[in-house]
């Protein structure tokens, strides 16, 4: 069911939000309203998901407390350039909690491809879907799934979890946290549209996690060690193997601990 009291909160005007008790998940909520024609803005928050995803096709632990929403965009673009709003969402969600944690003492970093780290807990997760325009290879509209750890975080994950409020004195509700969130996403949107990837790069690589330092990569069929270097023109993590420079389109980034 359709709630607004919940999520009463104060939104860049570019936005319109559809607020829910539960749903299956945002962005299948909001792929059908993309379907239906809805707008550049429109976001879509619920309490709980029933099924929530992740990337890679893994479950999204959905239970009460923690923030799940989506944004859709409709952005006149490729699909490849498209696809690198994930640095964009990633840049709000991080500038997000670090206002949100602000006076705690704790290190806000990214990690490659589009999480963001807190203390080197993985605290946030983004997934994009995304649909052409009819045979073209522009960009219809696209949808960024956001789950944000609050209240407490999935104890079986690939990567250790936490959540924001172990680092708070109060903690934050959802809907103060998708306030944050949609101020940072309106801001490093436009940045993005008016200054274009080159700009949302530098930002992501000023707070990235391990630049410089060796780090492993999982791949579908193999594993990497190597230094981190940069991020490519696209993106595209820059790996410094022992056996020459290996440039990464997609994997799963673990640091030394």
């Amino acid at each position: 069911m359709e709630t607004s009291d919940i999520f009463d909160i104060k939104m860049p005007s570019a936005f319109q939000l559809a607020a829910f008790e539960s749903v299956d998940s945002t962005n299948d909520e909001l792929r059908r309203r993309a379907l239906d024609g809805a707008p550049a803005g429109t976001v879509v928050c619920a309490l709980e998901q029933t099924k929530g995803r992740g990337r890679r096709g893994r479950t999204w632990v959905s239970e009460r407390g923690n923030l799940f929403c989506s944004i859709l965009q409709r952005p006149a673009v490729s699909l490849a350039e498209a696809s690198k709003i994930s640095f964009v969402s990633a840049l709000a969600i991080h500038d997000a909690i670090l206002e949100a944690v602000d006076g705690f003492d704790c290190d806000v970093k990214c990690k490659w491809p589009n999480d963001v780290l807190v203390d080197g807990y993985k605290v946030s997760g983004i997934l994009l879907e995304s649909q052409a325009l009819q045979g073209q290879n522009m960009l219809d509209w696209l949808i960024i799934g956001i789950g944000i750890n609050l209240h407490h975080s999935p104890a079986d994950t690939p990567y250790p979890s936490g959540y924001i409020n172990a680092y708070r004195d109060q903690a934050l509700s959802q809907a103060q946290m998708l306030e944050l969130l949609l101020k940072h996403f309106a801001q490093w949107f436009e940045r993005w549209q008016s200054l274009g990837f080159q700009a949302i790069r530098e930002a992501w690589l000023h707070r990235a996690k391990g630049i410089g330092t060796e780090i492993a990569v999982n791949l579908s069929n193999e594993k990497l060690i190597g230094t981190f270097e940069t991020l490519d023109q696209d993106g595209a993590l820059v790996l410094q193997t022992s056996e020459g420079k290996r440039v990464i389109t997609a994997g799963d980034v673990f640091f030394e601990r």
